[in-house]
């Protein structure tokens, strides 16, 4: 199987995948947030130019995604149309997706405010708010290795889902099941998510 960047799907993935685990834990150590456990808070500028914080969506299911504009695997999501057609049925049923960069200023997927807001114009991103962490504070909290990666916190403020966007990592594959779609489902009723974590897939984030 041969992605639309020219190479087989093994011979893309599995570097990729392994820079992911390694290459996050350079510098600090990553935290880890336990399925039910409080999701940390934050406060993070937005690409409006204002500081959001999750304690604003307080009572509301609040998606998490990590992202990268050079990340082959979040192109392959948004070039498909698979992430944007999620936001957008996940702010339908009134969930509050956030995106977020983690990226140091050295970092090839740094984004400027500008630049952010470029981003959602070009790919027509339906989030809430698109946040810059670019001291990593965020994404170390939470625990994030890739690009992308979703993390699905309950109305009562308690981590749900972590992990992958689903099981389809090269767009030439067959669509196979959301587990976001899947645990956003679960969260809103009212019942455990069936497949809490998952093992997410994707480049190292820019730490």
């Amino acid at each position: 199987m041969r992605t639309r960047f020219g190479r087989s799907l093994a011979a893309f993935c599995l570097p990729i995948i392994w820079l992911g685990a390694s290459g996050a834990m350079a510098d600090e150590p990553l935290g880890h947030v336990e399925i039910g456990a409080p999701a940390p808070a934050f406060r993070a500028p937005g690409a409006d130019g204002h500081p959001h914080a999750l304690s604003d969506f307080a009572g509301k299911i609040v998606v998490l995604e990590w992202t990268s504009p050079v990340c082959p695997y979040t192109g392959m999501k948004y070039q498909d149309g698979a992430m944007q057609a999620l936001q957008k049925r996940a702010s339908a049923q009134g969930v509050v997706w956030i995106a977020i960069d983690t990226a140091a200023p050295d970092r090839p997927g740094y984004l400027t405010p500008a630049a952010m807001r470029a981003r959602m114009a070009r790919t027509g991103m339906h989030v809430a708010a698109f946040l810059s962490d670019p001291d990593g504070r965020i994404g170390r909290e939470y625990g994030a290795k890739t690009t992308p990666e979703i993390y699905v916190i309950g109305r009562d403020g308690r981590l749900a889902y972590e992990g992958a966007v689903d099981d389809n990592p090269a767009a030439e594959l067959p669509g196979g099941p959301s587990y976001v779609g899947a645990a956003i489902a679960d969260v809103r009723a009212g019942k455990p998510v069936e497949t809490p974590e998952t093992m997410p897939y994707g480049c190292a984030v820019e730490y």
